[in-house]
């Protein structure tokens, strides 16, 4: 009864791939600095570019007069 809910017989195999991955996801978080080029480009991608589309997004409305504009506002 402590064998828990999968039976002996399951014969689950490992895959290469996902240990594969696995390794190599501990070694980027252990050998991974933050340098200003790093800072720079991880700035630009969540920050800048989501802020110009919301921007545009928002100046496009604002022009038609989408009915979701006062939405934003």
């Amino acid at each position: 009864m402590g064998g828990g809910p999968f039976p002996y017989g399951l014969n689950v195999k490992k895959n290469k791939f996902v240990e594969e991955w696995n390794g190599r996801r501990e070694i980027t978080e252990k050998a991974f600095q933050a340098t200003a080029d790093k800072v720079f480009t991880i700035v630009i991608c969540c920050c800048v570019i989501p802020f110009g589309i919301y921007s545009l997004g928002r100046s496009e409305l604002k022009k038609t007069g989408g009915r979701r504009y006062n939405d934003i506002c």
